[in-house]
């Protein structure tokens, strides 16, 4: 029997760490630019693939947040947030004309609204969220439904849920058995959200965080101040601070059109920094308060606990949490690419922690 040189041995042994190592070198940036302009978001040539980039805003990786002794102390010299840093845009929504706005909400009394949000424990937030969303769905056709998947509650959020008779309420008990990794299990009970909301063939599809919608009728309209025909999606902002970054990618390639945990895992592996300046450093600084008399801003990517879809502008597309990713992006980036649909952030339609 032919022997194999132990040469060739220890050279396939190495490979797959050679591999790791080429491409976290290829993607990271000199240690001399680091500080300048990665942390800032300067540098594209670390950025995953949007197509695979992360889920809510409360879910991070656990490996970014390991301590390591001797770390680095990242700096910054720009501590504007994206809002502040994004370019001025020229080619925004038309704003409707005051005749139009007198008649809107006859108008949306025509139209179809499909709303869907994922549950899990949030027994103690459920009647608020009740409270905020009904006003909402009866501007619309009183065909509109209310569409709600709970999983992997471990308080009485299934009962809540029960005892709402607008709801249409489907479970899928404990679904971490089967998928374990959040940001995929998220995807999934989207899209069994969205195979649903597509069924009903609704004209509109808002999509929300159960734990955090709660967004007021005025708040919501605001969305119809602009020509229907000059936009996709419509998008929160949450009060206080934007707080869902992970969602977020910018039209602008150099300002956060990466994905942020990645980057910052990256960056600790990579050159030893430590996690909380990271975090204060390409996190935190865009999580600053988006002012709401501030003009609505086109994005890739955005979400902040709820999202305005026309129900056309999302055909064939679908929901991934694929390699830790936000469900979002990919969701979002297809239909840009698909359906040439328009993404903002809208400052107006303002929502807040239950």
């Amino acid at each position: 029997m032919a022997t194999i040189d132990h040469r060739l041995l220890l050279l396939l042994l190495f490979l797959p760490f050679l591999f790791v190592f080429s491409i976290l070198y290829l993607t990271t940036p000199s240690s001399t630019t680091v500080d300048n302009k990665l942390l800032s978001g300067g540098i594209s040539s670390i950025n995953q693939p949007t197509q695979l980039t992360t889920s809510s805003p409360t879910t991070t990786p656990k490996y970014v947040r390991t301590k390591r002794p001797n770390c680095k102390t990242s700096n910054v010299s720009d501590f504007r947030p994206f809002f502040d840093r994004e370019p001025p845009q020229l080619n925004l929504p038309r704003r409707i004309s005051s005749s139009e706005r007198d008649g809107l909400r006859t108008r949306l009394r025509s139209l179809r609204l499909a709303l869907v949000a994922c549950a899990k424990d949030v027994e103690k937030e459920f009647d608020q969220f009740r409270k905020y969303v009904e006003p909402i769905v009866d501007l619309f056709h009183p065909t509109s439904r209310i569409l709600i998947l709970e999983s992997d509650s471990k308080d009485n959020t299934l009962a809540k849920l029960r005892q709402w008779p607008r709801a249409q309420v489907y479970t899928y008990g404990n679904l971490s058995a089967t998928i374990p990794r959040r940001t995929e299990r998220i995807a999934y009970c989207r899209n069994k959200l969205l195979d649903e909301a597509r069924k009903l063939k609704p004209d509109y599809m808002l999509v929300v965080d159960a734990d955090i919608f709660a967004a007021n009728v005025s708040s919501f309209l605001s969305n119809f101040e602009y020509d229907t025909n000059d936009w996709s999606v419509m998008t929160a902002n949450l009060l206080k601070n934007y707080y869902d970054i992970w969602a977020l990618r910018t039209l602008s390639d150099s300002i956060l059109n990466f994905d942020i945990w990645h980057r910052i895992w990256a960056l600790q592996l990579a050159h030893g920094y430590c996690y909380d300046s990271l975090s204060k450093n390409i996190l935190e600084i865009h999580q600053k308060t988006y002012p709401p008399d501030r003009n609505i801003l086109e994005v890739r990517s955005a979400f902040d606990g709820a999202g305005l879809y026309k129900m056309s502008a999302t055909e064939g597309c679908n929901y991934s949490g694929y390699f830790h990713t936000c469900e979002h992006v990919p969701f979002h980036i297809c239909m840009r690419e698909k359906n040439q649909a328009k993404i903002f952030i809208n400052p107006k339609f303002t929502n807040k922690w239950l």
